[in-house]
């Protein structure tokens, strides 16, 4: 799984144990709500039918052969592709000159996470034939769970955020001296939600795909075609 974190002005989170509080004086306050979005892309499928099952062996699959050791077997089809989480968040700041003070408050916070999936299907199975169905079938259900992985934690990332939001509408005011400090310890906290949650979803997304590459759901494929 591929996190990728960008940056947007100023990033934040939350505030770490023993930084200074988050209740803001009056003159310490956000111009406008944070506007918050968190959206998923998973439309876009690439399909390659142009490697031999010879090919697909050398692959690196992340589930386990259902198949004993004893067993040769060949790779008819294969899904490849991660989940790629973005996240972006911007701050509003205020000075104050009199007190050498800074406040900040989220601005927006923008989160993507999308699947960027290819079907691969054997050149001995061509398009039409009963395998390459069989196997597109089996394949699609891959898509399928990653889709409803980054549906589920997309709404848990949302939910995380918006709770935070509650506690912390503003932060400060602190010393201007303390600026920098208190600008990394809160992109580190920023980054460190989003990373749980990718986790977990990395954990969950490698439990429900190995679900479907079983035995019987193997030997299903196979026996779609009694041709073969």
């Amino acid at each position: 799984m591929k996190i990728v974190f960008l940056s947007l002005g100023i990033l934040a989170f939350f505030l770490t144990a023993g930084s200074e509080s988050a209740v803001s004086e009056e003159w310490c306050k956000p111009s406008k709500p944070p506007s918050i979005s968190i959206r998923t892309s998973t439309d876009q499928i690439s399909y390659d039918f142009s490697k031999s099952e010879k090919q697909l062996n050398n692959f690196h699959i992340t589930t386990k052969n259902p198949y004993a050791n004893n067993v040769i077997t060949d790779v008819g089809g294969v899904m490849k592709g991660g989940i790629e989480a973005q996240q972006k968040m911007s701050f509003g700041t205020l000075k104050n000159q009199h007190t050498n003070q800074i406040c900040f408050w989220y601005d927006s916070i923008d989160v993507l996470i999308h699947i960027k999936p290819t079907i691969f299907i054997a050149s001995e199975f061509p398009p039409a034939t009963c395998m390459h169905n069989a196997i597109m079938e089996h394949e699609q259900k891959h898509i399928q769970v990653d889709r409803e992985i980054v549906n589920k934690y997309a709404a848990l990332i949302g939910n995380a955020f918006k709770e935070d939001l509650t506690k912390y509408s503003v932060f400060g005011p602190f010393p201007l001296s303390n600026e920098q400090v208190m600008i990394d310890q809160i992109k580190s906290r920023m980054q460190n939600i989003l990373k749980y949650y990718t986790n977990q979803m990395s954990i969950e997304r490698q439990s429900r795909q190995q679900e479907i590459d079983t035995l019987s759901e193997y030997q299903r494929v196979n026996k779609s075609c009694p041709a073969r």
